[in-house]
């Protein structure tokens, strides 16, 4: 598998016979030792030499550079067999022309309209043959369509419906795959959760003991609750599973690139343990012990170069082993990796190859986050790109601003380091963000239809997303978009909480923020992909403050009749799925209908809450009294 990212752009109407032409001159170009094709075949074909690179190499190449794992599925792609087609035939139950696609081309099975996947439509549609068909080729049953992934899967779409057939139809193509105990929220797992936020181990034990059916739980993808429990340096949950037989060197599959246990613990997945590495180093001892195998990536973070040597360059690049060096606090390790010749930016893909993406920049971010300027100064030495883009995390040299270190900035700075509009805002930087705006400091905007167009647009998304009302405050003003602009939902959300639960003061911002951007545009936005309203996601992203959101919402005159067009439900609903009892009390009392006569079956308040086992939520909604009708 390539390592290396698409270095030519498919124009938008594709024709086959170019494409078989471009084949012929790259063949004609690297017999004739042009450098560019010599530099793009290299990148793509590891044993190629002139003397025996054919055309079906340089098809094979050409592939590659566009993005394909191989020149049928370029070719298939280019015939129209494309994800789109998928969808197509998914909705309107084409069982026929769906199978035929799959054939050719089975890895665009999980590729979605946005979030929204071919498997999703089946379900949605109650189509159970579909369903089964990409069952067949390997469509993920568990995977949630953002930001509600929890709720979205296929598999809990089907359940919460009552749609049993394909329920069990998922049921059993899981058991076929070997992704054991993955059927979705009982009680022995919502203990098993509760056990773990809780930070105990004793209670995820208990929890395993009372219910060792859990242990068995791996997800289609290959993980184990070893896995996850090596990557947080769980020693107890550890020992439990391996004492009952879980097997240390279980691989993961593709998408979670072959990992192992011990990798897991390396690479400090599902934790930022690898501040402490004397913990990892008790982990990597615990696993070690019980017959784990080394492997490059906890070589690397062990600092055992005598297993490294004995690698090529090529079983190394493009894996992670740099970053994981610089976790492990590994510097001589590190500097003979680059020795070799690795890319100090250890460009990686992320995701299937059909819709893959590039992170670069791991091992600097990762040597800035945990404050390692020795080894930040070699990376940048040797050619680190302290621009480079972390996928969805950003550059080290904003973690450089974000952590407010002066060292760290400076060394950013010297070797070319800046920070954007969003980034500024992100970190909270209000005198940049103030001379940004004045035109005192070169932006290095780049317009997108995520963060922005212009630099006060840019500044207002990361000054919300970090709760810097300073930020938000000042760049409102040169933002003029109309009321009713759309845009002004995503903006709204910025401030609500991702995943975790806000403090006292991140809620007191929050609101400030939210009051800001909402005096702007007024509550009855709703999201153009499954329509919910703000109110919707303050149900779901309660953390700690949706209370205080919903209430300011609906002071400002929200409306708590709207559905959204996935789960069909209004905001009474969420809050009864999510067991937000204090939202459920404010609904009430604000005037919200418990009954909701006109909602489906499945969708309605007191069915979500019986669903779900909100036994109080069920007692509320039965002592409320229904709205007067007109």
């Amino acid at each position: 598998m390539s390592q290396k990212p698409p270095t030519r752009a498919m124009r938008e109407n594709p024709d086959l016979d170019q494409l078989k032409r471009q084949a012929k001159e790259l063949l004609e170009a690297y017999r004739a030792s042009s450098s560019e094709a010599v530099a793009e075949v290299n990148a793509y074909h590891r044993t190629a030499t002139p003397e025996t690179f054919a055309l079906h190499d340089a098809q094979f190449v050409l592939a590659r550079s566009y993005g394909f794992e191989s020149w049928p599925k370029l070719k298939a792609a280019v015939d129209g067999v494309t994800a789109g087609r998928l969808h197509e035939a998914a909705e309107s139950g084409d069982l026929k022309t769906a199978r035929e696609l799959l054939t050719r081309r089975p890895e665009i099975v999980d590729l979605g309209r946005g979030e929204m996947r071919a498997i999703h439509m089946a379900v949605l549609r109650r189509d159970l043959e579909m369903t089964r068909l990409l069952l067949e080729f390997g469509a993920d049953p568990d995977i949630g369509i953002w930001p509600k992934r929890d709720a979205t899967s296929p598999y809990v779409l089907a359940r919460d419906r009552g749609y049993d057939e394909i329920v069990e139809a998922i049921r059993s193509a899981r058991e076929k795959r070997g992704a054991r105990g993955a059927e979705g929220p009982t009680e022995a797992k919502r203990k098993l959760e509760l056990a773990y936020h809780s930070g105990s181990e004793e209670a995820m034990v208990a929890v395993l003991a009372e219910h060792p059916e859990l242990a068995e739980m791996c997800t289609p993808d290959g993980v184990t609750m070893l896995h996850q429990a090596a990557g947080r340096g769980a020693l107890l949950i550890m020992k439990w599973l391996i004492d009952r037989g879980a097997d240390v060197n279980w691989r993961t599959g593709k998408l979670q690139q072959g990992w192992t246990p011990l990798d897991f613990a390396a690479s400090g997945s599902g934790g930022d343990w690898l501040f402490d590495n004397r913990k990892f180093e008790h982990t990597a001892e615990f696993l070690r012990e019980h017959g784990a195998q080394l492997t490059p990536l906890s070589a690397a973070t062990l600092g055992r170069w005598d297993y490294l040597e004995k690698c090529s360059k090529e079983d190394l690049e493009g894996k992670g082993i740099l970053e994981a060096a610089v976790k492990g606090n590994q510097p001589d390790v590190l500097r003979r990796l680059l020795d070799l010749g690795l890319d100090p930016d250890e460009r990686m893909p992320v995701g299937h190859i059909a819709e893959q993406t590039w992170s670069a920049g791991g091992p600097l971010f990762q040597a800035v986050i945990l404050n390692r300027i020795g080894m930040a100064r070699l990376l940048l030495e040797r050619g680190a790109d302290p621009n480079a883009d972390v996928f969805t995390s950003g550059s080290a040299t904003f973690r450089a601003y974000d952590s407010r270190d002066p060292e760290m900035i400076a060394l950013m700075e010297q070797y070319g380091g800046w920070i954007d509009p969003g980034a500024a805002g992100y970190a909270r930087q209000t005198e940049m963000a103030r001379q940004m705006l004045a035109g005192g400091i070169e932006p290095h905007i780049t317009p997108n239809d995520f963060s922005g167009q212009t630099v006060a647009e840019q500044l207002l998304w990361g000054g919300a997303s970090s709760l810097c009302a300073e930020i938000v405050r000042m760049t409102l003003e040169h933002i003029d978009w109309a009321p009713d602009d759309p845009r002004w939902f995503w903006m709204l959300w910025r401030p609500v909480p991702g995943h975790e639960d806000y403090n006292a003061q991140q809620q007191a911002e929050c609101c400030e923020c939210f009051k800001l951007i909402l005096a702007r545009c007024g509550p009855h936005h709703r999201a153009s992909d499954y329509g919910q309203t703000m109110l919707h996601e303050a149900v779901s992203r309660d953390h700690g403050v949706g209370v205080q959101l919903a209430t300011i919402l609906l002071d400002a005159g929200a409306r708590l009749d709207v559905r959204d067009t996935l789960l069909k439900s209004t905001p009474l609903g969420w809050a009864c799925r999510w067991g937000r009892v204090e939202m459920v009390k404010l609904f009430l009392a604000r005037g919200a209908d418990p009954v909701e006569a006109d909602a489906e079956t499945w969708a309605a308040p007191r069915a979500w809450a019986k669903k779900m086992k909100r036994r109080e939520i069920v007692d509320l909604l039965t002592s409320a009294r229904p709205a007067p009708s007109d």
